[in-house]
């Protein structure tokens, strides 16, 4: 399931006790950004050049950054497993480059199809690799607008304390409707007059 998260109380801080993907006890917490996708437009721009492409993809990307973000010890294995399928995958692609320039012959047809195998080989030990990033392992993304932070392949136990999260996200500004000032009541009058107070007359003193 896919899980959306508020942008802002992700950048907060504001995480889960278990990871996305197992729903197991977080036994490490660790900084992780999360990125928009490219607008599909935009990768017309290639056609113009990679560099214009490049830099508008960069202009238009929402990041989030969670400074700890809850990972399990079956993510860790599942880094190590992606790290070592890339790297190995790297490391064939260049041995055969290597035995294919000393076993074939200069004038060999078959060199061009072989040369491209291996350079699908060492794309692929790339991507592979690249998915080892707390990143990719986290399985998130920002909306276009970058108010959302979207977790694919959620678990269950995740969910339900990202809706803790959710809950207790601050809520925008609303104002309180305007009341009307409260009318208050004369004060009674009494029609008889109110004494004053006077001094009692002092005998008057020869001196």
């Amino acid at each position: 399931m896919t899980v959306d998260l508020p942008a802002p109380a992700v950048a907060a801080g504001a995480a889960t006790q278990v990871c996305v993907r197992h729903g197991q006890p977080a036994t490490r917490q660790k900084k992780v950004i999360f990125r928009s996708y490219t607008p599909k437009w935009a990768y017309l721009l290639i056609l113009i050049g990679v560099l214009p492409f490049a830099i508008v993809a960069a202009a238009l990307q929402k990041r989030v950054k969670a400074p700890s973000w809850p990972f399990c010890q079956d993510c860790g294995r599942l880094r190590t497993r992606r790290f070592l399928i890339g790297v190995g995958l790297l490391a064939l692609a260049i041995v055969g480059a290597v035995a294919a320039s000393v076993l074939l012959p200069a004038n060999d047809s078959t060199g061009g199809p072989i040369v491209l195998v291996f350079v699908l080989m060492v794309i692929a030990g790339l991507g592979v690799a690249s998915t080892a990033a707390y990143g990719p392992i986290a399985s998130g993304y920002v909306s276009n607008d970058g108010n959302t932070v979207h977790i694919r392949r959620a678990h269950e136990r995740f969910a339900e304390q990202a809706a803790a999260i959710r809950a207790g996200a601050p809520q925008p500004y609303q104002p309180y409707p305007p009341t009307a000032p409260q009318q208050y009541a004369p004060y009674p009058h009494s029609a008889a007059p109110v004494p004053t107070h006077q001094q009692p007359e002092q005998p008057y003193r020869d001196r």
